[in-house]
């Protein structure tokens, strides 16, 4: 049987260095989390989502006790980078707790600006998320938790960013960049992976 750890991965968004992930990973260590940022290199996604999604694995077998399951927190990219592990290379039993953030988990029209393979794998209507829509179902044992924001001029449109499956929060953050910077959206995730650790 798996065991819950308080490991929890921060995986950041397209462009991301980390800095966007910094404040959330010290509140998190602040409550006793063992919070992770997770580099994915070339993480403009010119080789594609399936090449970060295989390093996050990577990172899993490094970071997580065998035997234990953990959190994941995925920010914009970052997040459908996490739904990848998690449906396509069988991460799924390994995590208790799916945390999205501004993710566009049905796509976006931004990404028509990026003519290489994440970009057309991050458009509307992606065969890549074609695929990881139709069974959504499957993340039901995570209790997934979406956030939002109804000013992201990134996500467009910005439905796109909430799963249709567990719960949502809108939180009125002005810029994309600075949704997990947000001190509303770091205390969201925190009392999220508290209940999730305590169910």
């Amino acid at each position: 049987m798996t065991q819950k750890s308080n490991v929890v991965l921060l995986v950041p968004g397209i462009f991301d260095r980390g800095r966007s992930m910094h404040r959330m990973q010290a509140a998190l260590a602040d409550e006793g989390f063992a919070a992770h940022y997770i580099h994915l290199h070339y993480n403009s996604a010119w080789y594609g989502l399936k090449y970060l999604s295989r390093q996050l694995e990577q990172r899993v077998e490094e970071l997580v006790p065998p035997g234990h399951s953990f959190a994941l927190v995925g920010f914009s990219m970052g997040g459908i980078v996490s739904r990848h592990f998690m449906q396509a290379r069988s991460g799924l039993p390994r995590v208790h707790k799916y945390i999205s953030m501004a993710s566009p988990h049905r796509g976006s029209l931004w990404a028509n600006l990026l003519p290489y393979p994440g970009g057309r794998q991050l458009k509307i209507g992606s065969p890549l998320l074609e695929q990881m829509n139709t069974e959504l179902e499957c993340l039901a044992s995570t209790a997934p938790v979406s956030i939002w924001t109804p000013f992201d001029a990134t996500i467009l449109p910005h439905s796109s960013a909430i799963l249709p499956l567990g719960s949502s929060h809108e939180v009125p953050v002005k810029l994309h960049r600075w949704v997990p910077l947000d001190a509303r959206v770091i205390s969201i995730v925190t009392n999220e992976l508290r209940q999730a650790m305590s169910d």
